[in-house]
């Protein structure tokens, strides 16, 4: 029984550095550092968040996160065909 307590407070934790870390990550984003590299990390932290086992039960959370995914995944392709309709010039010498 201590077991199960401990292993449900060790994924809650994994939980909240997984949502924190992305929640730097989309701050990153939002102050100027608007690059695909990025938002596909934003992407793929929202993907962990989605698959971890903690949130199986929490419709509203799974919810709110498939959003996030949803929109994340929309700027990362906008943002791709942004760079490549505007190639960067590498200067030559």
């Amino acid at each position: 029984m201590f077991e199960d307590n401990s292993n449900r407070l060790a994924n809650g934790r994994d939980v909240a550095q997984i949502h924190a870390a992305t929640c730097l990550l989309m701050t990153q984003f939002i102050n100027g550092h608007h690059n695909p590299k990025l938002a596909h990390l934003i992407v793929q932290q929202l993907g962990r968040l989605l698959s971890h086992p903690e949130l199986e039960h929490s419709a509203s959370s799974r919810d709110m996160y498939l959003q996030l995914l949803e929109h994340w995944q929309t700027v990362t392709g906008l943002l791709l065909e942004r760079k490549a309709a505007h190639p960067v010039a590498v200067a030559t010498h």
